[in-house]
């Protein structure tokens, strides 16, 4: 059955729900981090834009302003600037013209300016709303393109947003941030968003005078980090069968016919290289770089969760071919329709252009034949993003929405009562002592830690 998905994604529940979120996940020297968009060496150099003084001799790139005339650097003085490039004539640019709209109708007491750039076609007939009463929100046409090229504006819609200070603060980002990074900036002062990039030093010499203090910690840290892969005894298959696994998913009338299955990860197609699996959980997230539900904020998470389970929970992004879910009028250029056609190296190639630009820890996988996603449901229609969570056995133990409420609880009951994980960390527990002891560590002969087949 040809499979359709839906983008279901609930950002506030999945980043309360799925992890400890916390200061660590944070830029230095600042409190708000919103998720970014783009990949590869566009988006690295997107991010070196931001944090310095946007050049305002941009907006003359604009011209048939509408809602007020042009603003310049003395007129955008102490205020917050949304800027949105839009296309009326494309439904989902369009769209966030409307969501520009409603920041200028909520946040425009607090100082918010909105500047909305419309793509090169289509301008003379694109709807030209009236800014919202009491409000500063200026259309203009960007007839040449010049305005987009010199933000490195692939697609629309992108959003920009500058602080008081008259600093690019935000490059490219996510519709579905905005919201907040707009509600972050109006309040903070201006002094302190000139002073950022000082505190963002201040911030790293401290980090630094306090990793000096606390060598012996950072040796034991490293220590745990760096272990090597123990020996150690498998669980049996009925220990595995014994377990107080999570309930499996259920239908909307709260019932299930589903059962777990046990899944097999692609060999090849790896970066940065297949993490050792053994006596670890997994976090499978299935996506697609061509669809930016199944990612955009799922990864962040992914991440987060990696760092926080580092030893017992092994998470994995499976890029999996959503073509299926039919052609679109996208409005795409030649070089990016090309990308959304994938083959196994190309994908591979997306898969490092991520990991890349956003430095992340955790591995990822090329699986267009999707055999992994098939293996975990048969469902016609799945949410995203879309995850399964697979004991050290390789068993599925839970999957759907992440968003979903029992969610976390599925991922903290494996993490509890696995019996792959237990059998580990006293393996792991043992060989710390005898290096703290000064002893000679070997390991047990015959011993294995292949986990039982079922």
């Amino acid at each position: 059955m040809r499979k359709r998905f839906s983008a279901c994604w609930k950002s506030a529940i999945v980043l309360s729900m799925m992890a400890g979120i916390g200061a660590s996940s944070l830029a230095a020297g600042d409190s708000f981090d919103p998720l970014r968009k783009g990949a590869g060496e566009n988006r690295v150099k997107l991010t070196s834009m931001e944090r310095k003084p946007f050049d305002w001799s941009l907006l003359g790139e604009l011209s048939d302003w509408k809602n007020g005339t042009a603003p310049s650097a003395a007129t955008l003085d102490g205020k917050v600037v949304l800027i949105v490039t839009y296309s009326d004539w494309y439904r989902p640019a369009a769209r966030a013209l409307a969501i520009a709209r409603k920041a200028a109708e909520t946040y425009g007491a607090d100082g918010l300016v909105v500047i909305a750039a419309h793509n090169p076609d289509g301008w003379k007939d694109a709807a030209k709303p009236e800014a919202p009463a009491g409000t500063t929100m200026l259309l203009a046409h960007d007839e040449k393109g010049n305005f987009r090229k010199s933000l490195l504006s692939v697609q629309d819609p992108n959003f920009y947003l500058v602080d008081r200070a008259g600093q690019l603060r935000f490059a490219d980002i996510a519709n579905e941030s905005v919201e907040e990074a707009i509600q972050f900036l109006v309040s903070e002062k201006r002094d302190d968003a000139a002073n950022i990039n000082q505190r963002a030093a201040d911030a790293r010499r401290a980090r630094e005078v306090q990793d000096s203090k606390t060598a012996s910690l950072n040796n034991q840290n490293d220590l745990l980090r760096n272990l090597p892969e123990l020996s150690f005894t498998a669980p049996t298959a009925q220990e595995y069968t014994d377990a107080n696994w999570p309930k499996l998913p259920t239908d909307e009338r709260g019932s299930t016919t589903s059962e777990s299955h046990k899944i097999t990860l692609p060999n090849a197609g790896w970066s940065p290289a297949q993490p050792p699996l053994t006596g670890r959980a997994t976090l499978l997230y299935f996506w697609n770089p061509g669809i930016p539900a199944s990612y955009e904020q799922m990864q962040r998470v992914a991440d987060l969760m990696q760092r926080q389970h580092q030893r017992d929970l092994v998470v994995v992004g499976v890029l999996s071919d959503f073509t299926s879910l039919g052609s679109r009028d996208d409005k795409l250029t030649d070089e990016e329709r090309a990308k959304k056609v994938l083959t196994p190296e190309t994908a591979l190639k997306r898969i490092q252009e991520f990991q890349t630009a956003r430095r992340y820890d955790h591995a990822m996988v090329v699986d267009l034949s999707g055999s992994v996603l098939k293996t975990v449901t048969s469902e016609s229609e799945i949410p995203l993003p879309y995850v399964a969570v697979v004991s050290s056995d390789g068993m599925t133990r839970w999957w759907g929405f992440i968003g979903s409420p029992q969610a976390r609880g599925a991922l903290d009951r494996v993490l509890e009562v696995d019996p792959g994980i237990q059998a580990r960390r006293k393996a792991e527990s043992e060989y710390l002592r005898n290096v703290k002891g000064g002893e000679a560590v070997s390991q047990p002969a015959g011993q294995t830690s292949n986990p039982p087949k079922k």
